[in-house]
């Protein structure tokens, strides 16, 4: 049995992301896109002009400011809508607006939970953005902590980022993910007795 006090091999084996699709998570790597998922996943089909007002009051900003409503706007047909679209999640047009299509790489509630962490969200997005550590906060929910075997032996039989041997994906865990979750405040992690739970509100 390997020991997870052993080093953090990543030579070995192909590089955590190199077997998913960039689009799977690269969507991810902006808070205005997952405000976007987030908000068309609550309410359906959204005109250009309802998404444009919606970011701006998220950003506390001014709906009604002509030059910042442009920008925003420039920004949703420009930038993130194409990328949400080239990814399966999006199907939009000027005129009709845009509407959720697609499975996104992780549940809605994940959106809220990233959105709503007291930390900064560019910050917290960087971190969190990667097809295992996304996996891990869908696995590990509120109601009783996960073992890190447990999670170790899900992960290498249903993610594919993740390492295919248990033990392997446990070492992976213990060095990298858990401890990046656990640094956000998202997770918590228990070394001694190797449990995972959700960390609690006050702590984040």
């Amino acid at each position: 049995m390997m020991s997870l006090d052993a080093p953090l091999d990543t030579t070995g084996e192909s590089a955590p992301l190199s077997d998913v699709p960039r689009e799977r998570y690269e969507v991810f790597r902006h808070p205005r896109r997952l405000y976007l998922l987030e908000f068309l996943d609550d309410n359906g089909r959204q005109s250009l002009a309802d998404l444009t007002t919606e970011l701006l009051e998220r950003a506390g900003a001014d709906p009604s400011n002509g030059q910042r409503r442009h920008e925003v706007r420039i920004d949703l047909v420009h930038a993130h809508l194409p990328k949400l679209d080239a990814a399966g999640l999006v199907d939009w047009d000027l005129e009709t607006g845009a509407e959720l299509v697609g499975e996104p790489p992780a549940t809605p509630a994940i959106f809220s939970t990233l959105l709503e962490a007291d930390h900064d969200v560019e910050e917290l997005v960087s971190e969190v953005v990667d097809p295992v550590r996304l996996r891990l906060l869908e696995l590990v929910d509120d109601d009783q902590p996960r073992s890190l075997e447990e999670l170790a032996s899900t992960l290498a039989a249903c993610e594919s980022a993740a390492p295919a041997d248990p033990e392997r994906a446990k070492i992976v865990l213990h060095h990298s993910h858990l401890p990046a979750l656990e640094g956000v405040d998202l997770l918590t992690y228990d070394r001694d007795s190797r449990q995972v739970a959700v960390a609690d509100d006050s702590a984040r």
